[in-house]
């Protein structure tokens, strides 16, 4: 068979068709290109592959400017971690607090004092009672200044933001500007103040304990009286200076933590690459790229010339393997607009820091082309994507290895999403790789198990998860583009649906036709590669025309009349051949895909409906007539629709055969699909004669199942 591709429709335009869908193709790949060129970072890339661990391959290194040397964010994350932990907690003292409490506690004592009937002018020449009262009036003022003068705060919540392990941690107190620090053990809280008076009252009443004591106006005085009425906090936490200042420390860590000059030795060759020598050559590097402004041009060049390449790739590979992929114009615009948005976003990422590079799944392009198209066009544009998006990695062997491997198991091993339990299979494919793989590395680079971050691993983890997005990006691309998944198609194969249900009550006969051709054409093409799911439903729906005239066709003829006895030839060809064009219309009523609808359109291609054909022809023999008996096609345009052709044909002629046995089977199947092939019905597909000899032994085996001797049974 020809293997060429050619639009189903306006095929007499094709020649003045091809010139601007041609600049349409062309002008994807080069608006994709033009994308990634402006959205990858300008700077220069560091050229020297280094890893922890490994031998330094390259010649002996000598820097080639001044430059920092910056810490590693494991140093930078300690060294915050440490001033977080240092971190002071700042109070502000209200000094009138003290005040307005002092004045409270002066009135609330002369008025105990009038209570029990002691006055400040009253003096007792023996016992000497007023003095002791003043006595205890002092003692109180000086608890409330000593607690006062320490500070006071409301609880020890406060407190949290300084290190609990330490008690002399100190605090920061803001007095009339003056700020002065003190341990954080010495802080007291309203609580301990009201216990430290309470306990310098008692103190005083010990020591002036008399005969009958707790009788005494003194005692009765004490006890009357309520610390609580007099303590306040007279410390506020400042959380505004607290976090200004923990900011400010933050802000004020170094970056760096040394200095290498133009000209001295990183590292000789074959040396090995430590901790130290890591840390300086990612700080040249970080260097290099950041500040290599001067060769933009060039750094601009090089990248335009490097993508260009990968693109012109995929433009090649497309244009001459896959051409049914080439010439729809929206299946060339949905790999371009993946592959774009994959390598865009990781340049945003990397450029930006946003998240961790290992965040983004990655190899949801792979599972999306493999879903739409097949593995060898998956695998293809996965490598060229790795590849693209290695460009932009600091260790580009590394990225491109974690990412190849795993996508080149899932492609050899991925169903295409028509399961539930596929979508969690793939993603713990991906986490079992992934793992392994990195750690892979880790252990050949620094030969520790105990170097293994396994952070990084929860990561990867995530980044699987995410691969449960392909369902509903799936979705998503089915409707954008017009594309057909696996999953679409195994709802529309349901008989259930409405279409296949009217089917079957208006058109029992050619219902059972469609199921028989279906199952048919499922076998064959999973025999010769292809996808069954698409034969399958495309067989189903295939004759759905039929419904607008159910009657003309034999199968759904039970009464034994057949209407086409009261027409001519030319009538009944024509509602024959009518069924193709109901069909279409009826399908898109019901808002069937063009896959599918594409079924009804060139199941019979452009052949002729025989029998009415020939038996006019019997009649006219010298007339040309063969417009009026043909389909209007157009032809079969894959291996779908060419065995669906086939099997729909030779389904139909067997129901006729008088007689089923091997020879009759063979001969019919060889006959119908001869004739086929002789009328250039499968020029217009894939299919090879290797494909065709398949299905025709295929054909003949089922063929003898379904029509198998029985034996007769007793009665």
């Amino acid at each position: 068979m020809k293997n060429t591709i050619k639009t189903m429709e306006n095929r007499k335009n094709w020649p003045a068709m091809v010139s601007w869908l041609d600049i349409l193709r062309v002008s994807l790949y080069v608006i994709a290109c033009v994308i990634v060129l402006y959205a990858i970072p300008k700077e220069g890339k560091f050229k020297y592959e280094y890893q922890k661990g490994s031998p330094w391959k390259h010649d002996n290194y000598f820097a080639p400017f001044d430059f920092a040397i910056y810490k590693s964010q494991a140093e930078i994350e300690a060294e915050r971690e440490a001033v977080k932990k240092e971190s002071k907690p700042y109070f502000t003292k209200d000094n009138q607090v003290q005040v307005t409490c002092m004045e409270r506690f002066t009135s609330h004592f002369n008025a105990q004092l009038i209570t029990f009937g002691v006055s400040d002018s009253i003096t007792d020449a023996k016992s000497k009672e007023p003095n002791v009262f003043h006595d205890l009036k002092n003692a109180i003022t000086k608890a409330l200044n000593d607690v006062y003068a320490n500070g006071i705060i409301e609880n020890e919540q406060l407190l949290i933001t300084a290190d609990e392990t330490r008690a002399d941690f100190l605090i920061a107190i803001q007095n009339e500007g003056i700020t002065s620090q003190k341990p954080k053990s010495e802080i007291i809280t309203v609580k301990d103040a009201y216990l430290y008076v309470r306990n310098e009252i008692q103190k005083f009443l010990n020591h002036h304990q008399g005969p009958d004591a707790e009788n005494s106006p003194l005692w009765k005085l004490a006890n009357a009286l309520n610390p609580s009425m007099w303590i306040e906090p007279n410390l506020i936490y400042d959380q505004v200076t607290t976090e200004k200042v923990l900011e400010d420390n933050l802000a004020s860590i170094s970056l760096t933590r040394g200095f290498v000059q133009k000209g001295q030795r990183i590292i000789y060759q074959g040396e090995v690459v430590g901790d130290e020598e890591f840390s300086i050559l990612e700080s040249l590097r970080r260097d290099y790229e950041q500040h290599n402004s001067s060769g933009y041009t060039y750094v601009f060049l090089g990248q335009s010339i490097l993508y260009v390449m990968l693109f012109a790739l995929i433009f090649i590979f497309l244009r001459t393997f896959r051409r049914e992929i080439f010439y729809q114009t929206k299946y060339s615009a949905l790999i371009l607009s993946i592959i774009t948005f994959t390598i865009v976003m990781t340049s945003l990422v990397i450029r930006y820091n946003l998240m961790s590079i290992w965040l983004l799944p990655f190899l949801l392009l792979a599972i999306i082309i493999k879903t739409f198209f097949d593995t060898r066009t998956g695998m293809f544009l996965h490598i060229v994507t790795s590849v693209a998006v290695s460009f932009l990695m600091p260790n580009s062997f590394e990225y491109f290895t974690m990412q190849f491997i795993p996508g080149y198991i899932l492609l050899m091993s991925y169903e295409k999403l028509n399961r539930r339990s596929q979508a969690f299979l793939t993603s713990l494919i991906c986490f079992a790789m992934y793992t392994i793989i990195y750690v892979s590395f880790e252990l050949m680079y620094t030969g520790l198990p105990s170097e293994i971050n396994w952070k990084t691993l929860i990561v990867l983890g995530v980044n699987c998860i995410m691969l449960l997005m392909a369902y509903p990006l799936i979705y998503m691309f089915e409707k954008v583009f017009g594309l057909l998944s696996d999953v679409t198609l195994l709802e529309l194969a349901d008989s259930n649906r409405p279409l296949l249900r009217r089917l079957a009550e208006e058109a029992p006969g050619t219902f059972q036709h469609c199921m028989q051709v279906a199952n048919l054409a499922e076998a064959a093409i999973f025999k010769i590669g292809g996808n069954p799911h698409l034969a399958r439903t495309g067989a189903l729906y295939h004759d759905i025309g039929k419904l607008a005239a159910p009657m003309y066709f034999t199968e759904n003829q039970v009464s034994g009349i057949n209407p086409h006895d009261q027409l001519d030839y030319v009538k009944s060809a024509e509602i024959i051949i009518n069924h193709v064009i109901k069909g279409v219309a009826i399908a898109k009523m019901y808002k069937l895909p063009m896959q599918v609808v594409d079924f009804i359109k060139t199941h019979h291609g452009t052949s002729k409906a025989g029998y009415f054909y020939a038996m006019y022809k019997k009649e006219h023999p010298d007339e040309d007539c063969d417009k009026l008996f043909t389909y209007p096609g157009p032809r079969p345009i894959n291996k779908e629709m060419a065995v669906v052709m086939m099997a729909d044909s030779i389904e139909a002629a067997s129901r006729s055969l008088k007689k089923y046995d091997t020879e009759s089977i063979s001969t019919l199947v060889e006959n119908i699909i001869n004739s086929q092939i002789g009328n250039k019905q499968f020029d217009t597909t894939n299919l090879t004669f290797k494909d065709i000899d398949t299905v025709k032994a295929l054909f003949k085996e089922k063929l003898k199942n379904i029509y198998h001797a029985r034996i007769e049974y007793p009665k």
